[in-house]
Order: C-alpha cells, then structure tokens, then sequence
C-alpha cells in the first residue's frame, strides 16, 4: 500500500511517501529513514496514494540504537 503521511506534531508540516506491505491501522507505529511516528488518522487516498495518514513524530534513532516506543 502506498501512503501519503503528514506529520502533524513536531512543528507539523512535514510530508513524505510511504509504502507498506500491510495496511496501516489509527495507532500503529512505523518507522521512516530512522525516525518513528504513530497513527493517529487515516483519510481515503488521492491520485496514486491508497490512504492519507496523519501522523505523529516519535523519535529518531542512530545505527544500534531502538526507536522510541
């Protein structure tokens, strides 16, 4: 599934693509380039884009180093 995701904690306004094997659900978590964000709503999607998520940045982490949960 392809998503479009729009961080909307952290100063909000940053966009990136993502795309997942397996559907996204509101509260999950997934990491992206080292950083960890969390569901908080998904929209029905636009042109190539499955779904429109809404996140929230959860952290970021180095190489050997877990994201924040």
């Amino acid at each position: 599934m392809l998503y479009d995701v729009l961080v909307v904690s952290n100063g909000g306004g940053k966009r990136f693509t993502t795309e997942r094997d397996a559907p996204l659900s509101v509260g999950d978590t997934f990491e992206q380039d080292s950083e960890s964000y969390r569901v908080l709503a998904i929209q029905p999607g636009h042109g190539p884009f499955d779904c429109v998520i809404e996140a929230e940045w959860l952290g970021s982490s180095g190489p050997g180093e877990s994201a924040p949960a």
